[in-house]
């Protein structure tokens, strides 16, 4: 099966990999071309996918290219695909609006994968487009074959705030690589941490992965750090992901006085062995998807704290491998993160295993095979 899946984002964050592990762990079955964006940001990832995947570059992100690139993406879905995959990043992104546009009437069906729905007050753009681009959203996802969304609340919000129908809804929840460590794999992952932040061996570290972007709500989590410190001065806070829009939290742990305490890593490719060096996990966001990271954390075996957002719920029972907080709270994220930390060890071993048995359903492999299925149904090659 011939598979062309068009990405529109100039960086790199869960929905981008995401299609890494799809198109990996589906490369046996499926063909697949990979239309990115030229922005430099991505160079990294596309290395990455093309050892399985045919990669096109075009200037999507510059708009005296577009007609140029739509008119190029067209004819590759007319030629050379069998099934069309639009990998959007939310329903307020204009070119994931134009290609839903652009997608929807060629001879191969529109699969379009809503990565992160959230309200229109949610997502930044232009003030003068709320009252049109939900409308707008609507029409472009008419023409798709199929909508994929990635947990039960996308799902809610494509048909109750977006008017999308709900019997063209499926659910696929993101999935990752579970990893599996070793005692010792543990061990020197937490050493080597430790050494790099000239930590003491005793040190406990609170991980998150999330690029520094208002979305992600670090603000909420640098604000509730005092409180978690007082009772616990060996608190460590570790933040792994890109740097470039960190202006306004490196300024607020500046002015809280928290440099020893928030250590900023900027992106790292050694995520596994930060989530083996780590102790516990928050992600304070303000709006996800299904969170890729979240899945690994708790897979990791690291009780966590996170928001309320996305498909977070899903995957995480209260006082079960974690706790659920709401979004732009910093005192219950304090107030959670201090009842992670009060836990004895006999608890904290039962909160362990059950973070490690939650992230069991999320696999790449589950993801996978469920969306081979609707793009063997929409392409009719085969019944869902």
């Amino acid at each position: 099966m011939r598979v062309l899946i068009v990405m529109t984002a100039r960086e790199v964050g869960g929905a981008e990999l995401y299609v890494e592990r799809l198109t990996r762990a589906l490369a046996s079955r499926c063909q697949f071309t990979i239309v990115l964006p030229t922005h430099p940001r991505i160079d990294a990832l596309a290395q990455q996918l093309a050892s399985h995947a045919q990669i096109i570059r075009l200037a999507i992100e510059d708009q005296r290219c577009l007609p140029i690139a739509v008119r190029k993406v067209r004819s590759l879905a007319e030629q050379a695909a069998d099934v069309i995959h639009l990998n959007s990043n939310h329903p307020g992104s204009r070119l994931g609006i134009l290609f839903g546009f652009a997608l929807s009437h060629t001879s191969a069906p529109l699969v379009c994968v809503e990565q992160r729905v959230s309200l229109m007050d949610d997502i930044v753009v232009p003030k003068v487009l709320h009252s049109f681009l939900p409308r707008l959203f609507r029409w472009s996802r008419q023409g798709a074959a199929r909508v994929i969304a990635v947990s039960r609340q996308n799902a809610e919000l494509l048909t109750g705030y977006y008017g999308l129908r709900a019997d063209k809804i499926t659910i696929v929840h993101n999935g990752t690589d579970l990893p599996d460590f070793k005692e010792l794999d543990i061990a020197q992952a937490r050493a080597a941490l430790r050494a790099e932040l000239g930590l003491p061996e005793q040190a406990i570290v609170i991980l998150t992965l999330a690029r520094l972007a208002p979305n992600k709500g670090h603000r909420y989590l640098v604000e509730a750090i005092p409180g978690v410190l007082q009772a616990h001065p060996n608190v460590h806070f570790v933040f792994a992901g890109e740097l470039n829009q960190a202006e306004p939290i490196v300024a607020q742990i500046r002015a809280l006085g928290l440099q020893p305490h928030v250590h900023l890593l900027g992106f790292r490719s050694d995520t596994r062995q930060l989530l083996a060096a780590s102790d516990f996990f928050v992600l304070p966001s303000l709006a996800e998807g299904f969170s890729l990271a979240l899945i690994e954390a708790l897979a990791a075996g690291l009780p966590t704290v996170a928001t309320d957002v996305g498909g977070a719920s899903e995957a995480i029972r209260p006082g079960e491998g974690g706790f659920l907080v709401p979004p732009a709270n910093s005192a219950a994220l304090a107030t959670a993160l201090d009842r992670l930390l009060s836990l004895d060890e006999a608890e904290m071993q039962r909160q362990r295993s059950a973070a490690r048995l939650t992230a069991q359903p999320f696999s790449t492999q589950a993801m996978a095979q469920k969306t081979l299925r609707v793009y063997l149904n929409v392409a009719r090659l085969e019944s869902v």
